[in-house]
């Protein structure tokens, strides 16, 4: 304890020391690199865990749902019925090509689904915007599309698709005569697969063009849980009151969209974690800069008893104070960025507007372009959002102190290199 006391002591009149001169630049430095590199990871994983989120959260909730389920009419009452359920609904999906406006064509793929789906499944219900007309399936000829499907077909609400050949079962017509739809509606989800190749029909209709959609005696249902996350403790009780139902999650389902996103994250925590490796770098030559200057400080202290990884300990000290300081600062700025990300891409775009303005004043162009960080002409992205865990936002900053830390305690290692005896000869 003693120890402790008297290092903490020598490390606090090392910074009183150093923060004046240079060496006040250089410690300022660290912090600051310090907290920009915290900054940065925070606000690249909370937008990353936004956007990511928004697109696993479309997935699960329009195309595969939480858990897709093969089975009888009987396994699948014995699913309903299980806790963690909050809608189970039985479904079939089929790939067709329509016609629409001017014959221009395009695939699709057309779901049919009970005409009560959105009062049965909120969360589809939340992640549906209808951007025009309804979701009203009451009708056996309404159709209702995606947002980019539409615009493929040139087509709005009130007007007549066609499907000139669809995959069905044997009880179906590859190219089904006068099937024809009126669109009831358009939806929009934010998701670009879905709002370009999706469809829905009523259930009645789906089995007039489709077939049943049963195979084996067995129906396709979707099951959306209370709690997406619990899938797995779900599947394994499920398989125990109907062994012979097929079940799949959401995570197998979209394995290899959901592992690209995974490995997107990855990459760019790894460049970001280079501006970590240049702190690091930078914050190891300050403390080796500050050992020289304290050498003969460092000397005394050797000479009175102190150990050579006491001595150490000071400049871990220092290091750790310096990482401490710059997290903080840094967790607080990504925090608060990342909070108010919309705005912040939303000030970008007015300043580069702004300075475009002014630049084409002197050029003399009337209509200057109106900059956007995200075109909608190239991103299919209508807003930023950031979502933030205290998980990943507590590793940031203890990597940020101890990034700091490691940087002191391999500088200090150059403490044992010094001869006392011949530092302080002529002093």
């Amino acid at each position: 304890m003693k120890n402790i006391k008297w290092i903490l002591f020598i490390a606090k009149r090392f910074g009183s020391v150093d923060a004046k001169g240079k060496a006040a630049w250089a410690g300022l430095l660290s912090v600051l690199g310090i907290a920009f590199g915290t900054a940065a990871l925070i606000v690249i994983l909370s937008v990353m865990n936004g956007l990511q989120g928004g697109n696993i959260d479309s997935i699960m909730e329009v195309s595969s749902s939480h858990i897709r389920v093969t089975g009888s009419p009987e396994d699948l009452e014995k699913i309903e019925k299980l806790d963690g359920v909050k809608s189970l609904y039985v479904f079939t999906e089929n790939q067709a090509l329509m016609a629409g406006r001017d014959g221009r064509q395009s695939s699709v793929l057309i779901r049919a689904v009970p005409p009560d789906l959105l009062s049965k499944d909120t969360g589809l219900a939340s992640k549906l915007e209808i951007s025009n007309g309804s979701f009203d399936l009451s009708s056996p000829d309404s159709i209702i599309l995606g947002y980019e499907l539409a615009d493929k077909l040139r087509t709005t609400v009130g007007r007549k698709v066609s499907l000139l050949a669809v995959s069905g079962s044997k009880t179906s017509d590859i190219f089904p005569g006068n099937a024809e739809f009126n669109v009831a509606g358009i939806f929009y989800t934010g998701y670009y697969d879905i709002d370009s190749s999706f469809a829905f029909v009523s259930s009645s209709a789906g089995e007039k063009i489709f077939g049943s959609g049963k195979k084996d005696g067995k129906f396709l249902a979707a099951v959306k849980l209370v709690n997406p996350d619990k899938d797995i403790q779900f599947i394994l009780e499920a398989r125990t009151v109907a062994p012979d139902a097929g079940i799949e999650s959401w995570r197998s389902y979209n394995r290899a969209f959901f592992g690209a996103l995974k490995v997107e994250k990855n990459a760019l925590l790894l460049l970001s974690a280079l501006i970590f490796i240049v702190v690091t770098v930078n914050i190891y030559n300050s403390m080796r800069r500050s050992i020289y200057e304290h050498r003969e400080d460092i000397c005394v202290l050797s000479a009175a008893g102190a150990k050579p990884g006491e001595i150490r300990g000071v400049f871990i000290v220092n290091g750790l104070g310096t990482g401490f300081a710059g997290a903080v600062l840094g967790v607080l700025c990504g925090l608060c960025i990342s909070v108010r990300i919309k705005d912040v891409f939303a000030g970008v775009e007015h300043f580069v507007t702004s300075v475009g303005i002014f630049i084409a004043s002197f050029a003399g162009q009337e209509n200057p372009p109106d900059f956007k960080l995200f075109d909608p002409r190239y991103f299919y992205i209508d807003q930023i959002t950031a979502r933030i865990f205290f998980h990943e936002v507590l590793f940031v900053f203890v990597f940020g102190v101890f990034s700091a830390a490691a940087a002191a305690y391999f500088a200090g290692r150059k403490v044992t290199a010094l001869k006392p005896g011949e530092i302080l000869r002529y002093e």
